[in-house]
């Protein structure tokens, strides 16, 4: 399916705004020296794709996991390979530990997707992590901005900012390492920030701004069109966490 952008009520100006300041930002880490949590979803193939393929990429997930299929057919469509980290090799009660020692406070919803981060942290060896981290808010990528239709992105976008990013620091230096987050950049952030939510989200479908930038960059229809889920289901994370911390 080819996205068109007038039936969206997309501005093409503001769609190639977007795909070219994904391409200036990600030139800047096209040195082969930085690692990208990979999950085979739109918002890091968009990164990996404007990259120039040059970034290393990881997948963290179950044996047989939905995030393991996905990076396994976004890779192979587009023409480069992603080092797997397999869940039931690790001893996930271990890390579990380690972030409550981080953030004593930290709820089981967010968990999940933080221990996604620690574990790739703790298995890359690159000091600096590439994530897709932000796209969700700027982009209404969460499934409930798709079921409320009155719903903003204001109120996630201001927890991302005073509570995710602030604790994902001190999970990067737990480890040593540094984050990066090309979605918040400050060019990308003024692009999408104050944008109306409905050049975002329509009926079904949501995040179609990033969608008609993914065509730009020649991202195939059958990858940027998936389905994705958040990464703790994605890879399994939370069902372990369910019967674990039941």
């Amino acid at each position: 399916m080819v996205i068109s952008l007038l039936m969206n009520g997309l501005s093409r100006d503001i769609v190639n705004r977007l795909t070219e300041s994904l391409k200036s930002e990600m030139v800047k880490y096209n040195s082969g020296e930085y690692a990208l949590g990979f999950s085979g979803g739109l918002d890091s193939t968009v990164l990996m794709v404007a990259s120039g393929l040059s970034l290393k990429p990881y997948t963290v997930g179950f044996q047989n996991s939905r995030d393991l299929e996905n990076s396994g057919k976004a890779s192979g469509v587009l023409g480069f390979s992603s080092r797997n980290i397999i869940l039931d090799d690790l001893d996930i009660s271990r890390y579990v530990s380690d972030l409550r020692k981080i953030d004593g406070e930290i709820s089981k919803s967010d968990m999940g997707y933080e221990l996604i981060l620690m574990i790739l942290l703790d298995n890359i060896e690159e000091e600096f992590l590439v994530t897709g981290q932000g796209s969700d808010e700027l982009f209404y990528g969460y499934r409930r901005f798709i079921d409320d239709p009155g719903l903003s992105n204001s109120g996630h976008l201001e927890k991302l900012y005073s509570v995710t990013l602030p604790r994902e620091k001190k999970i990067a230096e737990y480890y040593g390492k540094s984050l990066i987050t090309p979605y918040l950049s400050p060019e990308i952030v003024d692009i999408a920030r104050d944008l109306p939510r409905y050049l975002n989200v329509e009926g079904e479908r949501n995040k179609i701004l990033l969608r008609s930038a993914a065509e730009n960059l020649g991202i195939p229809d059958n990858i940027r069109e998936t389905r994705k889920k958040a990464a703790q289901y994605g890879s399994g994370i939370s069902r372990f966490l369910k019967k674990s911390l039941s």
